[in-house]
């Protein structure tokens, strides 16, 4: 009976110290997204700065532009779409050999980001980017707490992600073919676009969940860590441009 029952307590303990290192693992990639998205707000805001004064606003739509004090900018714009698909690489190469440090790359790409960000920070108004940023957060959040708390098997989410995005592909050809005919009118670019934003929900929901997997098979290394937590990071990144554009709609309709 004393043998049965410590045998019991040993199986509770490292029951408890598999679900306390899952939770720091988990803890760690989150914090990893936050910091990857401060670094890339940070630099949105401050390029964003910088460049202002070669923008006069007329009107919510309507700007002029000095172009001699934009063009650093277009050089800096072109430098980080040469850096971007190189960066994606170098990450995926370091994921996939398990060698390599992946904080760098992911630092980088954070940057690439910011310089693209940067272009809202510049043209759209701060109300809007806070705005949208507050959606962000909230969706994200939902879905982050459903791939947590759920006890089901999800891996499904991803297979269906995938074929809603090749099926949005389809009809934006569709939809491109149409608009050649016809132009101006496009029909389906709604349909497209709510598509490809819920099948980003999913995405998101599945690679919430699969860090929860991760962590409980025991792959907690740094590198690990940080590439989950690039995934989330685009995630965050791809929902929030999608809500900005979506809020920046109504608000120029409203001004």
């Amino acid at each position: 009976m004393e043998d049965s029952l410590k045998h019991y307590s040993n199986n509770q303990k490292q029951v408890n110290q598999v679900s306390v290192s899952s939770s720091k693992f988990i803890g760690k990639v989150f914090l990893y997204t936050f910091i990857a998205l401060a670094i890339t707000a940070v630099t949105a805001a401050i390029i964003g700065f910088i460049f202002s004064s070669a923008i006069q606003t007329i009107d919510y739509q309507n700007f002029v532009i000095d172009v001699e004090k934009f063009r650093p900018y277009i050089y800096l714009l072109i430098g980080a779409i040469i850096m971007y698909i190189p960066l994606i690489i170098w990450i995926m190469l370091i994921s996939f050999r398990g060698k390599g440090r992946m904080d760098i790359p992911f630092v980088l790409y954070s940057l690439v980001m910011g310089v693209f960000i940067s272009s809202f920070t510049m043209f759209v108004p701060i109300a809007v980017i806070a705005i949208s940023f507050g959606i962000t957060s909230i969706i994200f959040g939902i879905l982050a707490l459903i791939g947590l708390t759920s006890k089901k098997d999800l891996s499904f989410l991803g297979l269906v992600a995938l074929g809603i995005f090749f099926g949005a592909i389809l009809v934006s050809l569709f939809n491109v073919i149409w608009s050649l005919f016809l132009p101006g009118f496009q029909p389906l670019y709604w349909v497209v676009s709510f598509a490809i934003f819920g099948a980003m929900m999913l995405i998101t929901i599945f690679d919430v969940w699969r860090v929860k997997k991760i962590a409980q098979r025991g792959e907690q290394t740094t590198n690990v860590a940080l590439f989950c937590a690039f995934n989330l990071y685009v995630d965050f990144i791809y929902i929030f441009i999608r809500v900005l554009r979506v809020v920046a709609m109504i608000y120029g309709r409203r001004r």
